[in-house]
């Protein structure tokens, strides 16, 4: 099995564009939490989240792409852009069977088929876009991410909700290690500021009401969290096998070294009560990478803000990693940036191999004072400056979708 290096990180987001925005963001807590500017949000409990700026987006992408693809689809082709040039990646005479895309979405172009179905009711049909139902399906983001680089090698969408993209990473590198690619990009891209989105989250009480003060309301582990802060944006990697990093001598970020997802087959909105389908599949991961707990330098929790996630998370840590869960650093990403849905995981990878890149481990922010049932190492307030060798990414969904991704130094 070969390895798999991370050469490139690109990102749009709430922050701007690229990864330097995004990592002083999580560094020093630049909110990225705003009022809804989609649409009219007075009538909803929730009323906040994270918004991309259109105007970078609109700068940055195919003005082509803006009636033939989903908001999420032209994110992807910014963060797959952004991800190229950071790699000092040139494609031209590249093989392009062995170059793939593998990306994660929960809703692809929901967004803009929920406006499309707006506008046949309002306007009637001769003015629906032709293109909604080819450009707008979970699909659309990998096959125009394809299209742009000439990737001719596989191409698959992952959409398992929220562990989406730490999914379609984990398999990205699989397909490396095996020989089937050389390079892939890899990541997720998500959209799901809409009026119904949001309407359905806030009537299960899953949204944060934290209106008046958008900056402090995605609050992972606190005991004052009351729920996840929607954002979107694109987050998409470049990995490469160890032999076509050392051909054109890159310097890699880090080494991907194993991925894993289990199911706690509890139903749509069930989850083990105990952690125990989720620690069986971390330890897994762990054995399978070689890597004991003792070894484990960090942990990046999916922790989102809601008080059954935050609660699972530290029980699969607790019952996979024992006596170590208490001595293991751990943050969250989401006091700042908000839960893009299935993109998130691919923020916590970027998150992960910029804290390796550095040896600086980002605090979460927003938690004070930590919910009874959350006592793990949590690094807050600011931070930490520590030798960091190895991570482990967590990100969990409904249904009981557990995925779980090592990287580590690239030595």
């Amino acid at each position: 099995m070969r390895r798999v290096l991370i050469t490139g990180i690109g990102i749009i987001a709430p922050s701007g564009l690229g990864r330097e925005r995004f990592w002083n963001a999580i560094l020093n807590g630049t909110t990225l939490i705003g009022p809804i500017t989609r649409f009219d949000a007075s009538g909803y409990s929730c009323q906040i989240a994270g918004h991309v700026d259109d105007a970078v987006l609109d700068e940055a992408s195919d003005p082509r792409k803006r009636r033939t693809a989903s908001h999420a689809t032209r994110m992807a082709l910014v963060a797959a852009d952004d991800a190229l040039r950071d790699a000092r990646l040139s494609l031209e005479g590249t093989e392009p069977d062995g170059v793939g895309v593998c990306l994660g979405t929960a809703l692809g172009g929901w967004t803009d088929g929920e406006r499309q179905y707006g506008v046949l009711l309002e306007r009637g049909v001769r003015r629906l876009n032709p293109f909604l139902v080819s450009g707008s399906g979970n699909h659309g983001p990998g096959v125009e991410v394809a299209s742009a680089i000439g990737a001719q090698g596989v191409q698959v969408t992952f959409s398992s909700g929220c562990p989406s993209s730490l999914q379609a990473i984990g398999y990205g590198a699989s397909l490396i290690a095996n020989g089937t690619l050389d390079i892939c990009l890899a990541g997720g891209t998500e959209s799901p500021l809409s009026p119904m989105v949001v309407a359905a989250l806030s009537r299960t009480n899953e949204l944060s009401t934290t209106n008046a003060d958008p900056s402090r309301a995605s609050r992972p582990f606190d005991v004052r969290h009351n729920g996840m802060v929607l954002t979107e944006g694109s987050c998409i990697l470049v990995l490469e096998s160890e032999e076509s990093v050392v051909r054109r001598s890159a310097q890699p970020y880090a080494e991907i070294l194993g991925s894993l997802t289990s199911c706690d087959a509890r139903g749509m909105y069930g989850a083990d009560a105990d952690g125990t389908a989720g620690g069986r599949a971390v330890h897994r991961l762990l054995s399978a990478c070689g890597l004991p707990p003792t070894q484990l330098d960090h942990i990046c929790a999916h922790a989102n803000g809601s008080p059954s996630f935050d609660r699972k998370e530290v029980l699969v840590l607790k019952r996979s990693l024992g006596e170590f869960a208490a001595r293991t650093p751990v943050t969250s990403i989401k006091g700042v940036l908000g839960h893009p849905f299935g993109a998130a995981g691919s923020f916590q990878v970027a998150a992960s191999v910029l804290t390796i890149d550095s040896n600086i481990i980002p605090p979460t922010h927003n938690l004070d004072s930590p919910a009874p049932e959350c006592d793990l190492e949590f690094v807050r307030d600011k931070p930490r400056e520590e030798n960091v060798g190895s991570v482990l990414i967590t990100s969990y969904g409904y249904g009981g979708v557990n995925s779980y991704l090592v990287v580590r130094r690239a030595a």
